[in-house]
């Protein structure tokens, strides 16, 4: 069976590289295993030296099915995030995205920038008082916020770009 080819595109602070990093290889772990599509990602660390990055992070947004938008208070920070990458996100006829609490946010206080009309993925467990962002997850609770969340993913692909 040939897999569908899936771009994604991935947004996130450079200051939180290192727990973006942690939660890209347990993403790709799930999505090298999967079934029906072939996952391929896009971040800023393929942009090559002497490339015009802006020109570069644009055309990613354009040619990718999706958009992982890794939230933390840095991202909700970041101008050249507001102004240059949301908006493909959010606007009506903008791409979809799956915004993933990297780190938490305070609802009440932070500018979402838009993301508030979305639901913003964090993992729920019994145990849990509230449902929580990667970061404030154990080790082998991050398994299951990735498991889970590939999951969600997987599914609306299945149901939005599988051929049969």
């Amino acid at each position: 069976m040939n897999k569908k080819g899936i771009n994604y595109f991935v947004s996130y602070a450079h200051s939180n590289k290192k727990a973006a990093l942690v939660f890209l290889e347990k993403f790709e772990e799930q999505t090298g295993a999967a079934k029906l599509f072939d996952y391929s990602r896009w971040d800023d660390r393929q942009l090559t030296v002497g490339e015009k990055w802006d020109k570069g992070i644009q055309e990613a947004i354009k040619k990718c099915d999706f958009g992982l938008i890794l939230v933390s208070p840095a991202l909700l920070a970041s101008q050249y995030v507001k102004n240059k990458e949301l908006p493909k996100f959010l606007s009506s006829e903008g791409k979809r995205c799956f915004p993933i609490m990297l780190a938490e946010v305070d609802f009440k206080r932070h500018d979402l920038l838009g993301l508030e009309s979305l639901q913003i993925f964090r993992l729920d467990f019994p145990k849990f008082k509230e449902p929580r962002a990667f970061t404030a997850c154990k080790e082998k609770r991050k398994e299951d916020f990735v498991r889970e969340l590939f999951a969600k993913v997987h599914d609306w692909l299945e149901e939005n770009y599988n051929e049969n």
